[in-house]
């Protein structure tokens, strides 16, 4: 089985291969002349800028295009002095917060404030949708078709955001439609509406200081996951208001003050904790790694400072009331932090997040005495350019609770993705990622909706290997095809795939996102 699906997937590969090498020849369709043929790093001005792989960008190296056209005077390792929409010369190469999930604060990426947003390259978007991945100054700027019917007001509040859906293929066809353990792009061989999302959002200005906010709002099935206890969920976890399958939430809604390089948030914010995040836009793959969907929190309550001491430097410090919780049978308080480092002279960056403090030790059902004891995760991720067009991103993870296993001793979860992103052009982008978690107790993996059969425990590894394609048909429009194999060796009374009935499973996946 295993060898059947390697070989599926070298001649899915080599087939893309064949279609990339069509699109490569067209970039025209996406407005490439103004890309930097990198879109996966941002807008590329901390290492310079294409080598003049596009007409507009001549690979000033220091900055970005020396003046080469309007809104880009290789302002070194910032952006594009404001001169144009959503860029400002704020130092770590980002879009200043003018879309969804970029606003320039610190590191270059979404308020740092974390899933979904530890960037690839010194920008910002991890994944690079369009050509800058946040709808910076290129081919992503124009909103809806191009026109620019929503956001572009840079003195007061924006209104961005996007439509995404998608289909699975899955060849075991479970008859539950669930794909394995999965709670994240979980339904097979059905169409889904992943997310219908909008943000309201007032920047904060580039000097002195100002008072900001950002209210996210996302109805459709990725609701499951970014919802808190005590808003959508009741204290307890039960739920409130959502269905199964489709609900809403408001995964962030803070107030901030401050300026772009020092700034505290107060209220609901994603944790700065982990690479993949809820945001469609901010992650290459339609489906979801197995550490984003049961290794770390999604979400915090309470309050983060940020600050960004020079370009290559930025910190988050917060405390918070727990886990994807506004309030809780117990509220405690609980700590986060984040330091990151990007190069000057290249696309590399490092950064190392953790949060520590008590929650449940129950959620699998299997706690010998449940409690409230402390659980802790941390994210070590390092990128390295490894050629102009090839860029490759190393994720270790660690996560414990005390007192979490069945038999009243610590539960451990641990793991490795790896992300190999190559651009074929600059509408074309492919990727590879392979994933290994290691559920020690079984207290992780299947954490999902109450209609799923595949639930814990699964004691052993779970692996995965994912290869897919952005393919930016427009300014406002993307396509992600994907193949994924998932396997697991280990010990489970029944199996995580088909239904209990298999270990292993195979996909075909494809969903398109709309800017709006």
């Amino acid at each position: 089985m295993r060898k059947s699906i390697l070989g599926a997937l070298s001649i899915a590969l080599a087939i893309a291969t064949q279609h990339s090498a069509l699109w490569a020849g067209n970039p025209a369709s996406c407005s490439g002349s103004e890309c930097d043929a990198g879109m996966i790093r941002g807008d590329g001005c901390a290492a310079g800028c294409s080598s003049g792989l596009a007409s507009d960008c001549d690979g000033c190296g220091s900055g970005c295009n020396s003046g080469s056209n309007a809104g880009c005077d290789g302002c070194g390792a910032g952006c594009n002095s404001g001169s144009i929409a959503g860029c400002d010369g704020c130092g770590a190469g980002c879009n200043s917060g003018s879309i969804a999930g970029c606003d320039g604060c610190g590191a270059g990426c979404n308020s740092g404030s974390g899933a979904g947003c530890d960037g690839w390259g010194s920008g910002c978007g991890k994944g690079g949708l369009f050509c800058d991945s946040a709808g910076g100054d290129s081919c992503c700027a124009d909103g809806l078709f191009g026109l620019g019917l929503l956001g572009g007001n840079h003195s007061g509040w924006n209104i961005s955001g996007w439509v995404d859906a998608g289909f699975i293929g899955n060849t075991s066809s479970p008859d539950s439609k669930f794909n394995g353990p999965y709670n994240a792009v979980d339904r097979s061989n059905e169409g889904m509406l992943n997310q219908l999302y909008m943000i309201v959002e007032k920047r904060l200005p580039r000097d002195g200081a100002g008072i900001g906010g950002r209210i996210d709002i996302l109805y459709g099935e990725d609701y499951l996951l970014a919802q808190s206890n005590g808003l959508e969920r009741r204290d307890d976890g039960s739920a409130r208001w959502n269905g199964e399958y489709y609900g809403l939430a408001l995964p962030q809604a803070y107030v901030s003050m401050g300026n772009e390089d020092v700034s505290l948030q107060v209220g609901h914010f994603y944790s700065v904790v982990g690479y993949e995040g809820v945001m469609a836009p901010d992650n290459f793959f339609y489906s979801k790694s197995y550490s984003y969907q049961f290794a770390g929190p999604f979400t915090h309550w309470g309050a983060q400072l940020n600050v960004r001491p020079t370009d290559a430097l930025s910190f988050n410090l917060g405390i918070h009331n727990g886990w994807d919780s506004l309030d809780r049978e117990s509220d405690k308080p609980g700590f986060i932090g984040k330091v990151r480092y990007d190069s000057q002279s290249s696309n590399a960056w490092t950064s190392f997040a953790i949060t520590t403090g008590d929650s449940s030790n129950n959620l699998s059902g299997n706690a010998l005495n449940p409690d409230f004891t402390n659980r802790t995760r941390y994210s070590w991720l390092m990128a390295l350019p490894v050629t102009k067009r090839l860029d490759y991103v190393f994720h270790h993870w660690l996560g414990f609770q005390e007192e979490g296993a069945a038999d009243g001793s610590r539960a451990d979860w641990y793991g490795i993705d790896q992300y190999l992103t190559y651009s074929f052009s600059d509408c074309v982008k492919g990727a590879l990622r392979f994933e290994w978690f290691r559920d020690e107790e079984g207290t992780r993996v299947g954490l999902n909706r109450s209609s799923n059969p595949n639930d814990p425990p699964f004691v052993g590894d779970f692996y995965s290997l994912s290869a897919g394609l952005n393919l930016a048909v427009s300014k406002s429009l993307t396509i992600r095809p994907e193949l994924r194999a998932d396997w697991f060796d280990g010990t489970a009374v029944r199996q995580p795939f088909d239904d209990g009935n298999d270990d292993n499973q195979f996909m075909l996946g494809i969903d398109a996102i709309l800017r709006i």
